[in-house]
């Protein structure tokens, strides 16, 4: 679907609720983010993902558990009027509060915020997240991750034994840990932000039970893999105050990276422009 006509029903969307706005396109990824000028709310209009997931139930729990973190710890849904999600058939949005960003993110603020996150997820219900989501769920698209184009025949083989291995990883996560609770299952730096209220922790779509070391396996993935952010990472690592396993957050960062290929070979279908990075995680496997 066009930006354009996004914008439009977007813009009815909020009109309905008594908003009238000016939508404009801040972000462009999974999601894509919408500025409801002059209004302090940004619509997030979830594109790819919702391509894959069936419902509306994923974007329902983020807003549920962004509520249950607090002001202090995660990006709020708007107040103004129902922050949804709202399912408009080919289309699911939601509405946040729009924050005042700071381009300073500290990297000691990021892994101390987890930490945060984690303390407080630590009692939210287990009943309310799926179990081993991300996972589970990345399995579950992975036949049609393997049918990209942007895969030759080679690159299924790998990718097909990784899988494997991966789940092999998993079955041993109840046995290493006593940490199986709420976590963000999408934590890496791109979603931790310098606002004016403080560094909160964003795009809470992927929670799931699970272990801990799941987010820090995310958070050190890019460093791990590619060399990239390594100062930063290492800073929030350092930073994140809880106690956890080091041997299984290794072992997990191999599930993470075959979790990320499985979505970019899906996300490249609409942006081609992934397929490179998924070819490149390919590698390190």
């Amino acid at each position: 679907m066009q930006h354009d006509e996004v914008l439009r029903r977007v813009s009815a969307l909020a009109l309905a609720r008594g908003l009238t706005c000016r939508p404009r396109v801040i972000a462009d990824r999974s999601n894509l983010v919408l500025a409801l000028d002059p209004h302090p709310i940004v619509a997030r209009v979830a594109m790819a993902t919702s391509a894959v997931r069936v419902g509306i139930a994923w974007l329902r729990r983020e807003v549920e558990i962004t509520r249950f973190l607090g002001p202090s710890l995660a990006t709020q849904p708007a107040t103004e009027f129902d922050a949804g999600p709202h399912d408009l058939g080919d289309l699911v949005v939601s509405f946040w509060r729009r924050e005042t960003l700071r381009d300073d993110l500290d990297p000691l603020a990021a892994g101390a915020t987890l930490a945060a996150c984690h303390r407080a997820l630590a009692s939210y219900p287990k009943d309310a997240l799926p179990y081993l989501g991300a996972w589970d769920e990345a399995r579950a698209v992975a036949s049609r991750a393997s049918a990209s184009p942007h895969l030759d025949a080679h690159d299924r083989d790998v990718l097909a034994r990784a899988l494997d291995r991966a789940a092999r990883i998993v079955e041993t996560i109840p046995a290493c840990t006593a940490s199986m609770q709420a976590v963000h299952g999408d934590a890496h730096l791109g979603n931790v932000l310098a606002t004016a209220r403080g560094t909160l922790w964003t795009d809470w779509e992927d929670a799931f039970v699970g272990p801990i070391e799941h987010d820090l396996a995310c958070l050190r993935s890019r460093a791990e893999l590619f060399g990239e952010q390594r100062d930063a990472i290492e800073r929030a690592c350092a930073a994140y105050d809880l106690p956890y396993d080091h041997d299984l957050v290794r072992e997990l960062g191999v599930v993470r990276n075959v979790q990320v290929i499985v979505w970019l070979a899906i996300f490249a279908e609409r942006q081609p422009e992934l397929a490179p990075r998924m070819r490149a995680r390919l590698s390190k496997l």
